[in-house]
């Protein structure tokens, strides 16, 4: 998702502390990364996407919430959202960060 041929890229290298995200990469048993998972806290919104690759990513925005974060795997991220997108990266992120921020 970070070649030069992909393009979610733009919207990928878009996901750094510097904008506000925070990441994690997630691993499969033998090393590969399975999915990316980043997080962006406002006082306002919280939103956090998980990228499976380019065809499967999930975001979500939800009102911050001090006591607890709320991420795209939990069962109850669903009911919570105020915004929710999944599909092609491309589509899903751009749209995420289309969002106004805070």
């Amino acid at each position: 998702m970070t070649g030069p041929t992909y393009p979610s890229t733009p919207y990928v290298q878009r996901l750094t502390p510097a904008n506000g995200w925070h990441g994690q990469l997630i691993r499969d048993q033998h090393g590969r990364i399975d999915v990316i998972v980043a997080v962006r806290i406002g006082p306002t919104w919280t939103d956090a996407v998980a990228i499976a690759g380019e065809d499967r990513v999930v975001a979500l925005r939800h009102r911050t919430d001090e006591d607890r974060l709320i991420l795209p795997t939990e069962p109850t991220a669903e009911r919570a959202a105020v915004w929710r997108r999944d599909g092609r990266a491309e589509d899903v992120l751009a749209e995420l960060l289309d969002l106004p921020t805070g």
